[in-house]
């Protein structure tokens, strides 16, 4: 709903045509990944017709998601796969990262056309344990930042998941337990995973930060797009 050239506040310079075709573009880029354990050569092949309507770009996104989804039905989760994260290249990954990718990006569409309906706790949750897991790793990796000397604890208050992050002479760790940090932020799971994401929500108020604010800043102002 809501017109295609509504701006995407999380995604400078991008609208809501942009965030369709990118999400479109995604899934069947990584339906390509998983299903033959490589990366295809560019993304030429899934891009859509530059001319389709908001309902053609509609039925363009739901063909894409329903041969991603019939793909991921019927992947091992331990076969050999492709992805561009720092975890081992097996096929559970693939289930996980398109869960977490487009809970987002529904965020981000609903959000510049209207109210955005409710991101699950459990998902959100574990959206958090993925971003410390993989997103965080892979912005070293790529990005090659200097992440923050203190550590920082966040805390689910309506759902499981709570986690320590730190960096240490021998690199960056996470302790999925309740451990002190310099900093700390609790709070409801899809604030906090909005917030980790650099998403701006309503909900913010919702949540409540402790101890070192520097510590804190510099922990949320790591992610990108």
């Amino acid at each position: 709903r809501g017109p295609l050239d509504a701006a995407v506040a999380a995604c400078p310079g991008w609208d809501l045509r942009m965030l369709t075709e990118h999400q479109g573009v995604i899934h069947r880029w990584a339906r390509h990944c998983a299903a033959n354990a490589a990366r295809p050569e560019s993304t030429d092949q899934f891009e859509p017709a530059g001319d389709l309507d908001a309902d053609g770009l509609a039925n363009w996104l739901e063909v894409g998601a329903a041969e991603l989804i019939d793909t991921l039905n019927h992947l091992d989760p331990d076969a050999p796969t492709w992805h561009p994260f720092t975890v081992p290249r097996v096929g559970r990954v693939w289930p996980r990262r398109q869960a977490q990718e487009l809970s987002l990006h529904r965020w981000d569409a609903e959000h510049a056309v209207g109210d955005t309906a409710p991101i699950d706790p459990e998902l959100a949750s574990d959206g958090i344990d993925e971003y410390f897991e993989l997103a965080v790793p892979r912005l070293i990796k790529r990005e090659g930042l200097t992440l923050p000397s203190g550590s920082l604890h966040i805390h689910c208050t309506d759902t499981h998941g709570e986690w320590l992050v730190s960096t240490t002479a021998d690199g960056y760790h996470v302790v999925r337990a309740h451990q002190k940090g310099d900093a700390a932020l609790r709070g409801p799971a899809e604030p906090l995973v909005l917030r980790l994401w650099k998403r701006e929500s309503s909900r913010f108020d919702e949540l409540s930060p402790v101890g070192d604010e520097s510590v804190l800043q510099s922990w949320l102002a790591l992610a990108g797009l």
